[in-house]
């Protein structure tokens, strides 16, 4: 009876991990699915877009890409980004991937990235989560609906920030530390600033849209547009090259380069090709991937 009892239990463990040799199977091979459609162009241009100056250019599909498989191919400089708004977990780590060679005997220089956004699909840009620590203050008085002055009743942290063309002014702020607000979209640039009668008075690069009371919540934020990047390079590329990087887990403000912004909930795949470049520069692209390599943290 002893033994048929250790029996049962040796192969009751045996079992047990087994299971859990399965499980973690499933949650790495979870965590490493491609999650960019046509990434490869199987299926043609399907699925990407290509713009330059806002205007819609060609986006060539060729053969002779990595693995054997089709490949992309665009000239000059461009914006590529694909249409599906692909569902993240911001508060793991992904890993973004494409491969990449010269068209022709001119380098390329290159960027491959994210584009961000909200639960509703809207993007967030660098500005509305770029905040000035330490800016917060409140309306010295009502400010109206269509107005492009304001007064504020402490901006003395905001001086260097509008010393460099770099202040915006964010309404409704949350001002426990949490941010909570972010992306902040009651975002207005400022083109003038200064103390007067005990109070800070505001000049705005446009009229608000809405009326706030005076005591509302208020911050400085810094005026930026920059995108999320995991690889960047310029290089003659004779070759088919990997290019690479982790996107790390969401901060709670800020713009960071490598990391998700506050709010992200989805991502479009960006790639700035022969970016800023002007001599007949041809960039081949395949292979694209963006993966959840780690667990949230």
């Amino acid at each position: 009876m002893i033994n048929k009892g250790a029996n049962k239990m040796k192969r009751l463990s045996l079992l047990l991990a087994g299971a859990t040799i399965f499980a973690g199977i499933c949650v790495h091979a979870e965590e490493s699915k491609n999650l960019v459609v046509n990434g490869n162009a199987a299926d043609g241009s399907d699925y990407w877009r290509c713009s330059h100056d806002d205007t819609s250019i060609p986006i060539e599909v060729i053969a002779g890409g990595p693995d054997g498989a089709n490949c992309f191919e665009v000239t000059g400089h461009a914006w590529v980004f694909n249409t599906e708004h692909i569902p993240v977990d911001s508060n793991s780590e992904y890993r973004l991937t494409g491969w990449f060679k010269s068209g022709n005997d001119k380098a390329n220089q290159v960027k491959l990235g994210l584009l961000l956004f909200d639960e509703n699909k809207r993007s967030i840009d660098s500005t509305s989560v770029y905040v000035l620590e330490g800016s917060e203050t409140v309306l010295a008085a009502e400010a109206q609906n269509g107005g492009t002055i304001i007064k504020v009743k402490d901006a003395s942290t905001w001086e260097p920030l509008f010393q460099k063309k770099q202040l915006t002014v964010a309404f409704d702020a949350d001002d426990s530390g949490e941010y909570t607000d972010l992306p902040n979209r009651n975002c207005y640039a400022v083109t003038g600033l200064e103390e007067k009668n005990g109070a800070w008075e505001v000049t705005l690069a446009k009229p608000i849209s809405a009326d706030f009371v005076a005591g509302t919540k208020v911050r400085a934020h810094r005026t930026s547009i920059h995108y999320t990047y995991a690889f960047e390079m310029k290089d003659h590329l004779a070759e088919w090259t990997e290019g690479s990087g982790v996107i790390n887990p969401m901060v709670k403000s800020g713009a960071p380069q490598n990391a998700f912004w506050p709010g992200t909930k989805y991502v479009q795949i960006l790639i700035l090709a022969n970016w800023q470049q002007k001599s007949g520069e041809v960039l081949q692209f395949g292979k694209i991937s963006l993966e959840k390599v780690g667990p949230a943290k």
